[in-house]
């Protein structure tokens, strides 16, 4: 890949002791820029203070320290679970995932729950790609075509119709109420004014109103599923992923329970599907803009299996790198611990910036610019390219989602044409980076217009 080997910072003689300084806007500032254009306090923050800055939320001083060189990235990620361990736990998607989920666990807990989950790569995977591939075209038989649409719209319901049907199987096809809930919850969770309450509040509450009611809804879906599930005969020979965790075994032969049964499939439905799809609909807004890399991916979809997927797995690499759906991940440290050429104090709340580290210049020629050419040659370096996190805690679901987005391109590329809207409104630079609840998305949804090949 096009980029410098990954340059050692300097760090003073004898490591500074607190936090990294921060932007002297008040606190109030920084959490209303922060609430509303994430990157671009980042991107601020980077050029002005470097490689590991402080934000401060208020009213409750919470205080974030983002790091993005890649060493350090990798001190944080490989660093003893116990004195880094993921800051999810405390964070307000805690009281929505549940407290059993994978994501919010830490310790032997969190192994334990990882070791029951079912395999998200190899042999397994291929159980799923005609399910991708049919979810696909089953939507785009109703696009518009010739007409500009927002293609985020679109992917995220390809997207949750394969997650359904990845974990319920056949039952997918009468789960309109798990549809219905899963879009209650996604849509005020998803407004920039549940985001500031999240900063400002902190709370780890189980939510209340319309995301309350939502999830009432959701939990009531999920154990009317798991009740009847109870009492199916061919539970054992059955492969979907809720019937794999309702027959997993811990070490010492113990189930999970409903509880966690809820917690997982919670997660998985919620977190394997909108990360996915706005992924898929970046790649697509990147294309359009850059008509070489366009026709190169074509050409090599046109091939088949001939033309192999190298450029495929290039495209969906560095669209993950330069449009990250998610901007940082959490750790909590335990005890002062060494990072960044400082000593940073028990309590610290670290983020690894993904947004920033896999836009650092240091390793990456040009890198804004959408360059699919760059992971020609090399994989990504480890910790210069974390998309998914790193470390015990990397997504599960990482090789699951780069597949899908592999056959999602290809099954559109291959029967239909991408172009740009026209009109004033449509900017050949791209679509701002807009933040949606957690996540990094195209700020008019990717519009594009589609016609027959």
């Amino acid at each position: 890949m096009a980029a410098t080997a990954i340059a050692p910072t300097t760090t003073p003689p004898a490591a500074a002791t607190g936090l990294p300084p921060g932007p002297r806007a008040p606190a109030f500032v920084q959490t209303l820029a922060w609430a509303l254009a994430p990157t671009w306090v980042m991107d601020r923050c980077a050029r002005a203070l470097g490689e590991a800055f402080t934000l401060t939320f208020s009213p409750s001083g919470m205080k974030l320290v983002l790091i993005s060189d890649p060493q350090d990235v990798k001190t944080l990620f490989t660093a003893a679970p116990g004195i880094a361990p993921s800051g999810t736990g405390n964070s307000p998607i805690r009281p929505v995932m549940g407290e059993r989920s994978v994501l919010v666990l830490t310790g032997p807990e969190h192994l334990r729950q990882r070791k029951l989950l079912p395999p998200f790569h190899g042999e397994r995977m291929r159980e799923y790609e005609q399910t991708i591939v049919e979810a696909t075209r089953a939507d785009m038989a109703g696009w518009p075509l010739g007409e500009p649409m927002r293609l985020q719209e679109r992917t995220r319901a390809i997207t949750l119709e394969v997650i359904l049907r990845a974990v319920f199987g056949v039952e997918a096809e009468r789960m309109d109420s798990m549809r219905d809930a899963i879009a209650g919850l996604l849509a005020p969770m998803n407004s920039v004014r549940m985001v500031w309450l999240a900063l400002r509040r902190m709370s780890l509450e189980r939510p209340t109103g319309a995301i309350g009611s939502a999830l009432d809804r959701l939990d009531e879906t999920i154990y009317a599923e798991l009740a009847r599930r109870r009492v199916q005969e061919d539970l054992a020979e059955r492969t979907d992923i809720l019937s794999l965790l309702m027959q997993a075994r811990d070490e010492d032969g113990e189930p999970m329970t409903d509880e966690e049964l809820r917690d997982e499939l919670v997660t998985l439905l919620l977190a394997g599907h909108e990360t996915t799809a706005t992924s898929v609909a970046w790649a697509i807004e990147r294309l359009v803009r850059h008509p070489q890399q366009l026709a190169r991916l074509v050409a090599e979809i046109d091939a088949g299996p001939e033309g192999g997927e190298r450029y495929a797995n290039a495209v969906v690499n560095e669209t993950l790198r330069v449009r990250p759906v998610v901007p940082i991940v959490a750790r909590m440290l335990t005890e002062d611990f060494d990072l960044a050429g400082r000593r940073l104090p028990a309590g610290t709340r670290v983020m690894p910036s993904i947004y920033l580290t896999n836009r650092n210049p240091r390793v990456y020629e040009a890198p804004g610019e959408f360059r699919p050419e760059r992971f020609l040659e090399d994989g990504p370096d480890t910790f210069s390219w974390i998309p998914f996190g790193g470390g015990i805690r990397r997504c599960i679901g990482a090789s699951f989602a780069q597949l899908e987005m592999k056959l999602m391109l290809r099954t559109m590329l291959s029967e239909l044409e991408p172009s740009l809207p026209t009109g004033r409104m449509t900017s050949p630079r791209g679509e701002l980076i807009r933040r949606r609840a957690i996540t990094l998305v195209p700020g008019r949804g990717a519009r594009v217009v589609w016609r027959e090949r």
